[in-house]
């Protein structure tokens, strides 16, 4: 769309000229702002500059009538200064640090890393333990503790009624008990 073909709908219908305008070139200023404004701003931040561009466009229609016939030049111009400024906005009030500062002290942590360390430990030699106990025992017992199910549930993993799996499940847990008194293991 040329300059003049926008005036002329400009006068006819305003609404219209400018819906055409802002459907035309929506991605190509969207674009801009997004090139600019990636690496400080949000997704918000770049939709509002979007919208202030334009209206900075349609003003500049409206009130200058002595304008070239490069409106994609005009458009690209607005955007590429609108996008600066907003640009330099955000990053005088940006709230955030870079990574890549090296005068960025280290983030504290509110995780205990050997505490994290020591509850791994302690979960993998459980299941080894759980593990030694043989099948269905260890099956039993991770199905029961692990998952939650019952023993009528369990009975269908393993070929014993729920009666019998109350009962192996009672002798898998003081056997469990006693390997991890052996190996110095509170739960």
């Amino acid at each position: 769309m040329k300059q003049s073909e926008y005036r002329d709908l400009l006068v006819t219908d305003k609404s219209k000229a400018q819906r055409i305008l802002f459907d035309e070139y929506l991605n190509y200023v969207y674009t801009i702002a997004f090139n600019r404004l990636r690496s400080c701003g949000s997704l918000e931040d770049v939709d509002e500059c979007v919208s202030d561009i334009f209206k900075d466009v349609f003003d500049s229609y409206e009130y200058k009538p002595n304008q070239n016939d490069d409106i994609k030049g005009f458009i690209s111009t607005v955007a590429l200064r609108r996008s600066a400024a907003y640009y330099h906005k955000l990053c005088k009030n940006k709230n955030s640090i870079s990574l890549d500062d090296e005068n960025t002290n280290a983030f504290p942590s509110n995780e205990n890393i050997s505490e994290s360390a020591e509850k791994e430990e302690i979960r993998q030699t459980l299941l080894k333990l759980i593990d030694s106990l043989g099948e269905p025992d260890s099956t039993i017992i991770i199905q029961k503790y692990y998952y939650g199910r019952s023993s009528f549930e369990i009975s269908g993993f393993v070929s014993l009624s729920p009666a019998m799996i109350r009962v192996r499940n009672s002798r898998a847990l003081k056997k469990l008990r006693r390997l991890l008194s052996d190996n110095e293991i509170v739960i």
